[in-house]
């Protein structure tokens, strides 16, 4: 799993969320909400990832 970096946002009081690739993904002004966003983004790639390892058939919808 991709880890995304929290880190203060300059000489600022905000909070950056940083991918693995070295992107700033947002800036928010506090670190709990920073880390909601981790979260999410986490979550979200792990959905993409189970759901990209189902089988397509599994996936369509029976016309019956």
């Amino acid at each position: 799993m991709k880890t995304f970096t929290l880190t203060k946002h300059g000489h600022s009081r905000f909070w950056a969320v940083i991918d693995p690739d070295g992107q700033l993904v947002c800036v928010c002004v506090y670190r709990c909400g920073a880390q909601e966003v981790i979260r999410r983004l986490q979550e979200a790639e792990t959905r993409d990832h189970e759901f990209s390892k189902s089988p397509l058939d599994t996936l369509r919808e029976s016309p019956y």
